[in-house]
C-alpha cells in the first residue's frame, strides 16, 4: 500500500473526514478537525502508523497534506510492497 494512501487513512480517521475531500485541499486551519489539537492527535497517529519519531519543529511544518508526505519521506518511510 503506498504511503499516501496509509496516510490518508490516518486523515481520514483523526479528522472524521468522509474521504470526499482530495488530498490537495487537506490544509492546517481550513480543513474541518484540523485545528491545533487535531494537529497533534494526526502527529500521533503518523507516529503510530509509520513507527517515526516527529520532532516539534518538523510537526510544524505540516500544513498541508502533501508537507505530511514530504516529511515522512524524508524520516525514511517508504511505500510498502506487496507480498508474492
Amino acid at each position: 500500500m503506498s504511503l499516501a494512501i496509509r496516510l490518508r487513512n490516518v486523515f481520514n480517521t483523526v479528522l472524521e473526514l468522509d474521504g470526499k475531500t482530495t488530498d490537495a485541499d487537506l490544509r492546517y486551519q481550513e480543513t474541518p478537525g484540523w485545528d491545533s489539537l487535531g494537529a497533534v492527535l494526526l502527529i500521533s497517529a503518523m507516529e503510530d502508523e509509520f513507527h517515526v519519531q516527529i520532532g516539534t519543529n518538523q510537526a510544524l511544518q505540516i500544513d498541508t497534506f502533501d508537507a505530511a508526505v514530504k516529511l515522512l519521506r524524508g524520516l525514511g518511510v517508504q511505500d510498502q510492497t506487496p507480498c508474492p
